[in-house]
């Protein structure tokens, strides 16, 4: 070893010869120093990387719990909302048939209004609208010659899908809730029939008619003349078909009809 160098000799297996290098002290320590840093820049960059790595893991994760309650909060809202409805056209019902109110119903009346966000006037427009798409008013008066006996549901008929109501012909037949005509036409088995749309999942029909006096897409309200009773379709005698659905599932017309 020269002073002040360090000599690195290399010694190969073959019969090539030996070499010999004279390395500085400086230049020795300086390799070593960059070595160094060298090693510490990639492990600060392992590490680095490695926390950027679980960092975003966590992050993605985070996203999918909140992107998972921000669902489920609209649901929650959505389950409140039809829920109030439900509750406040309760109340509007037993006021209407003049059944004594329960003391949480005076809650109901409010709900709507906080699961909507609206004002108290907002609350009483929906549930007068609610009220409106009931069909509680007669279509017309008279016998009733055959009753509802069951509604059937998707792919299933009914037996009887509403009420036949013996009338003279030429009897004015009347809207049992205000709405919109959906359908006014021919029916093989219903001939001439009007169909009305009075919201909230509600429908009803009235078949049998000897003339229409509504378009489809026409405006009606409660009471209104609808079109003239008759014996036209599959009918053996003047009468009045009249149906409800509520999510297109019959059910029976009694449960609204007030007597």
């Amino acid at each position: 070893m020269v002073k002040g160098r360090f000599s690195v000799i290399i010694v190969p297996h073959d019969i090539r010869k030996t070499r010999t290098f004279r390395v500085p002290y400086g230049v020795f320590y300086a390799i070593l120093a960059l070595a160094a840093v060298g090693l510490a820049v990639v492990l600060f960059f392992v590490a680095t990387y490695g926390a950027l790595l679980i960092q975003t893991r966590e992050f993605r994760l985070y996203k999918l719990q909140v992107e998972e309650l921000s669902k489920r909060q609209e649901r929650m809202s959505e389950l409140q909302r039809n829920l109030a409805e439900i509750r406040a056209m309760n109340v509007q019902v037993r006021r209407m048939l003049g059944l004594d109110l329960e003391p949480r119903d005076s809650l109901a009346v409010a709900a709507i209004e906080r699961a909507r966000g609206g004002s108290p006037q907002d609350a009483r427009f929906e549930q007068a609208a609610m009220l409106r798409a009931i069909p509680t008013f007669w279509p017309v008066r008279g016998f009733i010659t055959k009753r509802f006996t069951g509604g059937g549901g998707a792919g299933a008929p009914a037996l009887h899908a509403g009420i036949d109501i013996a009338v003279e012909r030429g009897t004015p037949v009347r809207a049992a809730a205000a709405g919109y005509v959906t359908e006014a036409g021919w029916s093989d088995d219903y001939g001439y029939f009007a169909q009305i749309d009075h919201g909230y999942s509600i429908k009803t029909l009235y078949g049998h008619a000897d003339m229409l006096v509504v378009v489809k897409g026409e405006r009606v309200t409660q009471g209104q003349t609808i079109a003239y009773s008759g014996n036209t379709g599959k009918s053996t005698a003047p009468h009045l078909h009249f149906q409800v659905t509520q999510n297109n599932v019959p059910v029976d017309p009694l449960k609204y009809l007030l007597q």
